[in-house]
């Protein structure tokens, strides 16, 4: 009853914020009590923007030589989907057009770079990568890898995969969660394998870096699969663990959907971005008018205005209550998470290793690839690949 109270409000008033502009006034009561629309300007503004289709929007990358985003004009180097964008924070570099290049920040419809160097870089994410495994798909591929009868119906190459795993680390029972640490070069690699899908894994990559950065490790960067999830750092995980100066059951504990996740969303795009959605799909702002459509910037302009004002003034209006529940479900994958972390209470098996295992070798290989470009770039893929299994078989 109070959600639809505040639904009717929303579309008589616009909200507390909103009440002030007569333009959010869409619907009066009339003196029998019913709700009538306003005008029939209004009836004709919602017939054309009914059913309008939030397409997955593109940021376009420019280069910049000044921090933090400030300058205008440079380089504009392609576009690149905002859904890669809001997972990064100011200072973090990903790979693009050729170039390594270090986030500074987003204005409007533009996400500004700078130049950068080293080896360790994200690389550009899809929406067609967004799709998790289903709770069931999920549930059964970890049963299968703890049941050894079972592989005989897997190829022979992945049964043999699965032995050499099994010989030189580990692999958990179907309700366990293997963590693996290892060195390798000058880093310090932990390997996670949860099995709950990419979005999941993201999400707790975010917030596990933020931890571990406040216990010191100096997280450098981490990486997710469907399947497992990296985080590279200064320190050695692993040995921190083991001396009980960072215990994996705190790590990974269910508090870090409390206050880091709120941290984490107030210094992202993701909830500003997401209320642009809401916004353009309960009519807040409207894409069409009789003889013109509003581009993109401009309603990313118009959303980002109202989302500071919302905030700011009215923190609890539906349309923010939305935001969240949006992020949390769609963008966020809170919901498996929050069944990830309570699934695995008390039963994280922690592995130390000298060199990377057999199962790690994908996420490993995820950690700086772009899409190649000719055969001298795919010799090269491929040599760091071989290198790689190489190792985790212990030929070298």
């Amino acid at each position: 009853a109070d959600t639809f109270a505040r639904v009717v409000d929303f579309v008589a008033t616009g909200g507390y914020a909103l009440r002030v502009y007569e333009r959010y006034a869409r619907i009066r009561r009339t003196k029998e009590g019913l709700w009538r629309v306003a005008h029939p300007r209004l009836a004709q503004q919602y017939r054309l923007n009914v059913g309008t289709i939030i397409e997955e929007p593109l940021l376009n990358v420019r280069l910049t030589r000044r921090r933090g985003g400030a300058a205008a004009g440079g380089l504009s180097l392609g576009k690149v989907e905002e859904y890669f964008v809001e997972t990064l924070s100011p200072g973090d570099t990903f790979l693009f057009s050729g170039r390594m290049l270090r986030f500074e920040g987003i204005r409007e419809n533009e996400c500004y770079v700078s130049n950068a160097a080293g080896q360790d870089a994200k690389v550009p994410a899809y929406a067609g990568g967004k799709f998790p495994l289903s709770t069931y798909l999920a549930s059964e591929v970890r049963a299968m890898l703890a049941d050894p009868a079972r592989w005989r119906a897997l190829p022979p190459q992945v049964a043999e995969w699965l032995s050499i795993q099994k010989r030189v680390s580990l692999l958990p029972a179907a309700g366990d969660m293997l963590v693996e640490t290892f060195p390798r070069g000058k880093r310090f690699y932990m390997v996670a394998y949860p099995f709950e899908g990419r979005l999941a894994h993201q999400t707790l990559g975010m917030l596990l870096t933020r931890r571990l950065e406040r216990a010191g490790a100096r997280p450098l960067g981490f990486v997710a699969t469907d399947y497992s999830l990296a985080v590279w750092a200064d320190r050695d995980i692993g040995a921190l663990h083991e001396a009980g100066e960072l215990p994996f059951a705190e790590l990974f504990d269910e508090d870090m959907l409390g206050d880091d996740l709120d941290a984490w969303l107030a210094e992202s795009w993701m909830l500003k971005r997401t209320f642009r959605a809401c916004a353009v799909i309960a009519g807040l702002i409207e894409k069409r008018h009789p003889g013109q459509e509003k581009t993109g910037r401009q309603v990313t302009v118009s959303a980002d205005l109202i989302y500071d004002v919302l905030r700011t003034h009215d923190p609890d209006h539906i349309l923010l209550r939305a935001t969240r529940a949006d992020a949390a479900a769609g963008l966020l994958d809170i919901g498996r998470l929050a069944g990830l972390l309570s699934r695995i209470r008390g039963r994280i098996v922690h592995k130390g290793l000298d060199r990377i295992s057999p199962l790690a070798v994908p996420v490993m290989l995820e950690i700086g690839k772009e899409s190649v470009k000719g055969e001298a770039d795919e010799a090269v893929l491929a040599e760091v690949e071989d290198e790689l299994i190489a190792e985790a078989m212990g030929e070298r």
